[in-house]
This record gives C-alpha cells, sequence and structure tokens, in this order.
C-alpha cells in the first residue's frame, strides 16, 4: 500500500526538532510530501510560520505519542520516521513496532544504549525479515564517528589489503563568534533522567551492550573499556579528556558496526579496538586552563560511572541536580548561539601489520543540536529517496550499517566534510 508521506518529523518543536523542521523545509526536494507530528496543534502552527515562501511547508499530524491508535496511523501512512522527541524508552518500543509491522523506516537521536540494547533483542530479526532499517544515534552521537570509522575500515583495505586493529577518533569543539549558550536541552536532561532510572543491566558501563551473547563479549568489554581519564595526547598536541556529553554511546555503537559488517563478510579486525576523546580548546584558551578542564571533565565522568555501577540509590544525587535545572520541555541554548560553535573529528586508525591511516571530518553548527538537526534529517531523507545498495543492512542497525557508504554525499550535504590525509 502507498504512504500518504515520504517522511514525518516528531518532535519539531523541540530544539533539535525546529532545526531539522528548518533544514527538510528550505533544503529538502522541493516535491517533498512530508508532515510534521505531535499532540500540540498550536505549537505545531507556530512551526509553520518559520521561514520563508521559498520553503516547501508540510502538512500537520495530531499525534499524542500516548495515544497508541494515533500513533499507529501516523507510522501506517509514513514511509520513513524522524524521531526526535525523546527521550525514547519512555514510549519507543510502541513505536519501533509498529515501524516495523508497517515498514516504516526509522531514525532517532537516542542514546539510551539499555533501551537499544532491549530493542535489538526483541526486534532485530523481524525488523530484518521486514527489510526495515531502525537505526538509532543518527545525530552528532554517533553517525558521523560511524561512518568516518568504517570508510577508513574500507580504506585500509583498499590500500594495504588489511584489516584495521584499532581506531581513536580526537573531537575538537571550536567557538566561532562570541555569541555563547551552553545550556542543555529539555530532551537530553530527559534521556539522562531515562538512563538513570532504566538502565538495570549496566549498558553505561558496558561497552558490549548492543552486541549478542554469542559473541565474545568480555574480551569486548576488555579491549574496550571507557578510561575517563585526563591526558597530553600527543596525535593532535593537545590536552584532552572524555567525550562530552556521552562518553558511553558511541563505543558500543561502533563495536555493533564491528559485528554486523563481519556478519556481512567486510570484516573489521578480529580483536578491533575504538577510543574516542575530546580536547579542551572550547573550556579554556590557554594549556593550563584546558588541563584543568580535562582532569575536572575526568574526575566527573568517573564519578557518574562510578555511581551507575554502585547502589542505585546514589542515583538520585544526579537526578536531583538535573531536576534543579528547573528545563522546560522545548527550552535549550538560544537558536542564534548555535552557528557559532563547529567541531572536527580527527582519527587515527592502525592496520593489522601497524601500518597508520588518518581521516578527519570537519562540521558546522552547533553538534548536539544544528549539525545533529541535520544529519537526522538527511538519514530520513536517505532512507526515503535513496536507492538501497549492497552495504546497507536490515534490522535494528547502526549509522554506517543502515546507510552505507554512499550516504557521505548527504554526510557533506549536512555539513559535515570528511578527508583523508
Amino acid at each position: 500500500m502507498a504512504k500518504k508521506f515520504q517522511v514525518t518529523l516528531v518532535g519539531a518543536s523541540g530544539v533539535t526538532g525546529r532545526n531539522a523542521y528548518d533544514y527538510l523545509a528550505e533544503n529538502g526536494p522541493a516535491d517533498l510530501i512530508w508532515n510534521i507530528a505531535g499532540r500540540n496543534e498550536h505549537k505545531l502552527k507556530q512551526i509553520l510560520g518559520r521561514g520563508d515562501e521559498t520553503w516547501n511547508k508540510p502538512e500537520i499530524t495530531i499525534a499524542d505519542l500516548g495515544n497508541p491508535d494515533q500513533v499507529e496511523a501516523m507510522i501506517r501512512n509514513t514511509k520513513v520516521l524522524i524521531h526526535l522527541a525523546g527521550p525514547y524508552a519512555e514510549h519507543g518500543e510502541f513505536i519501533i513496532a509498529k515501524c516495523i509491522e508497517h515498514k516504516t523506516d526509522y531514525v532517532d537521536i537516542g542514546g539510551e544504549t539499555f533501551f537499544i540494547r532491549e530493542m535489538i533483542l526483541k526486534y532485530h530479526e523481524r525488523a530484518r525479515e521486514q527489510g526495515v532499517r531502525i537505526i538509532p544515534t543518527a545525530g552528532y552521537e554517533s553517525l558521523p564517528f560511524d561512518m568516518l570509522t568504517m570508510m577508513t575500515v574500507r580504506r585500509i583495505k583498499d590500500v594495504y589489503n588489511e584489516t584495521c586493529s584499532a581506531v581513536k577518533i580526537v573531537t575538537s569543539f571550536h567557538r566561532s563568534g562570541s555569541v555563547r549558550d551552553n545550556r542543555i536541552s529539555a530532551g537530553s536532561i530527559g534521556t539522562m533522567r531515562n538512563i538513570l532510572a532504566g538502565d538495570h543491566i549496566g549498558a553505561f558501563n558496558d561497552m558490549s551492550c548492543l552486541l549478542p551473547d554469542s559473541c565474545d563479549r568480555k574480551g569486548i568489554r576488555r579491549r574496550n573499556k571507557v578510561k575517563y581519564v585526563a591526558r597530553y595526547d600527543q596525535d593532535v598536541n593537545a590536552y584532552t579528556g572524555p567525550l562530552q556529553p556521552a562518553p558511553f554511546l558511541n563505543v558500543p555503537v561502533i563495536l555493533r558496526s564491528a559485528y554486523l559488517q563481519n556478519e556481512a563478510g567486510r570484516g573489521y579486525g578480529d580483536q578491533f579496538r575504538y577510543s574516542d576523546s575530546m580536547t579542551m580548546e572550547f573550556y579554556s584558551r590557554n594549556e593550563a586552563g584546558q588541563r584543568e578542564a580535562a582532569r575536572k571533565s575526568a574526575f566527573k565522568n568517573r564519578l557518574t560511572s562510578m555511581i551507575m555501577g554502585g547502589p542505585r540509590i546514589f542515583r538520585s544525587l544526579i537526578r536531583q541536580r538535573l531536576d534543579s535545572m528547573g528545563i522546560r520541555a522545548g527550552e535549550g541554548p538560544s537558536e542564534g548561539s548555535l552557528h557559532f560553535v563547529d567541531y572536527e573529528l580527527r582519527l587515527f586508525a592502525t592496520a593489522s601489520s601497524g601500518r597508520k591511516m588518518t581521516a578527519r571530518a570537519s562540521a558546522r553548527g552547533h553538534p548536539g543540536y544544528l549539525s545533529t538537526a541535520r544529519i537526522a534529517a538527511e538519514a530520513g531523507l536517505a532512507l526515503s529517496f535513496d536507492k538501497r545498495r549492497d552495504d546497507q543492512q536490515y534490522g535494528i542497525v547502526t549509522p554506517s550499517t543502515g546507510l552505507g557508504e554512499s550516504f557521505i554525499h548527504r554526510l557533506e550535504n549536512a555539513g559535515v566534510e570528511v578527508s583523508f590525509d
């Protein structure tokens, strides 16, 4: 049965959702048939007021995520769902199950790895059988990291005829103007609270959490344990600390990519390792300040890791801190500030023989709210319009395995330029 809409955007009234709306309306195909969906008609009509007469404005669909009938009707009528109304563990299972049932491809920007694992265990094989692609973590975290790693692994194979044994990515945030607004959005707060409340399996500290029990999860955990440390990284000549805001997210996603690629015969190395970190120029202009910022970041993340691995009562300390921020739905950094933060990923790879390869991705716009919006929008457009290729897999997959190498052109459209040194 033909779908009414090619793309449906859920969560358009949030900080990231508004930017995704802008991107689709201004940069999507002129003949894109799409809609925005939510429970508040007034807010949705306000969103339609953005932009000018040249933009391709969508229709509105009233769909309260707490109303199963409305949600199912929304999913039944669309080819691709871009779901930006996190957190996801609260209502995401029903949406994913119905996307699989109605053969609707799906993209989100969630970071709740405990929930993603549960969905993989319950629905991966069914989604694969149905020929559906369910792609979580398709924003700044973890799509560019995952795509850059996958492209490097393939390049090592093409250039050296070897597998890749290790990848390290160092991220840098850069201020490109004087406008500063470091506030966090309500959606991000909700994701953190969901992790604190719902992670009963220790996924926060288990980098093998998105892998099946049939593989060597113990060995993978040992090789890829996140080290919350501050150090001077000679590859980039800078002090580095844990990647922000979610140092626990990219690692399991990229390890799942390695597993799925191995299943498909496009193997990463048997002992493949992945790690990431970030430099501290965003927090201080001088070396002493950067060293101190790295130390503080390492301490805070190490403490969070210990709390997540300890008695659950300790998690209330973090929840109280989040609640005290008083951030309401739709709030976050000002839109004017988002254009003045850019970022860069620098990748350092080691082939099985020890030979090295480097690559980078340079991106425009705030990673969490502007770049993420553009990336997720392009992922949705790719699922709707691009011809499926052999390196794109069905199931509950990762960005690189669901979208494949051809997505690099859309990633560049989203403002992320990839190059090999």
